[in-house]
């Protein structure tokens, strides 16, 4: 099948067909074919051109990837990769693969072959506006001085000098380029100085729409395996609102005094309705709950 798509290479040796390609390095760029492989071990077919041109997508070589297994991470076809060959007097066997090769920040979604060269020397389009450039990106993405994981898709961790970031929903979802200030899902754990001391301490903050804090044999039960929507659904319908803390105590306060101050004129009259009386009235319990956290 030939390669009809711009030449990833400008060399003239590149270009040519593969009956007169010479190797002339150990590493070429490859477009991911497939990402089929039954061992699930993690090989790829990718099509390195000048050198694969005669080759079906069927009868192109496997190539085995270069990370450990204690890193998972796939290309997606269309991608660009980058093909290791081991030896290049039969570069069609030990191929190796690492990617995939992304140009920017904003493409980590997917960068197809078009673009994703675009930083390099060897590219043939221009890389876009760089994503500091725009003022509602920042925090977005991890800045140069941090150790990051970014998903391909709205989620990253971020390690930071005493901080961790673990975040879903950092950007809003119709723009990369816009932080989502409004409903991200973000647990923040600092260890600082103290502002009234020398003293460092620590702090957790979860933050999110809605929190559950399930316990696997708690009252009533959920599930806790492969958790999907509907269980997320049912969790939040039909678990425990937790309480607020300073608010249950206001209320047990004014319970209090209402009935320290119980009073009735003599036996048959209603208790006098003084100003303690008045506020048990008006108690909201409802207030209490907090519906957004909940347990079981």
């Amino acid at each position: 099948m030939s390669f009809d798509k711009p030449y990833l290479q400008s060399s003239t040796t590149y270009k040519r067909d593969n009956s007169t390609f010479e190797l002339t390095r150990s590493i070429y760029y490859g477009e991911v074919i497939s990402i089929d492989d039954k061992t699930e071990g993690g090989a790829i077919k990718a099509r390195i051109e000048g050198l694969d041109n005669r080759s079906s997508n069927d009868d192109l070589p496997w190539s085995y990837p270069m990370l450990p297994k204690y890193f998972h991470i796939l290309p997606q076809v269309g991608e660009i990769v980058r093909i290791f060959i081991e030896n290049m007097k039969y570069p069609e066997r030990s191929r190796f693969w690492m990617g995939s090769v992304i140009s920017q920040p904003q493409k980590i979604g997917f960068d197809s072959v078009y673009t994703a060269l675009s930083t390099t020397n060897l590219g043939f389009s221009t890389p876009e506006p760089a994503p500091s450039r725009f003022p509602d990106a920042q925090g977005v993405f991890p800045t140069v001085s941090d150790v990051a994981i970014i998903g391909k898709i709205n989620t990253d961790v971020i390690l930071r000098i005493n901080e961790v970031h673990i975040r879903a929903g950092k950007h809003e979802n119709d723009n990369i380029l816009k932080l989502n200030t409004k409903n991200p899902a973000e647990i923040s754990l600092v260890y600082e100085q103290s502002t009234t001391s020398t003293a460092f301490v620590s702090s957790t903050i979860i933050t999110s729409d809605k929190i559950a804090l399930i316990a696997q044999q708690g009252n009533p039960q959920f599930k806790t395996a492969r958790v999907e929507q509907k269980d997320r659904d049912r969790i939040f319908t039909e678990a425990h609102p937790i309480g607020r803390g300073d608010v249950i105590a206001q209320a047990f306060e004014i319970v209090r005094n209402a009935i320290l101050s119980h009073v009735h004129g003599y036996s048959g009259l209603p208790a006098d309705k003084n100003a303690i009386i008045s506020d048990l009235e008006k108690l909201d319990f409802t207030a209490i709950f907090n519906k957004n956290i909940v347990i079981n």
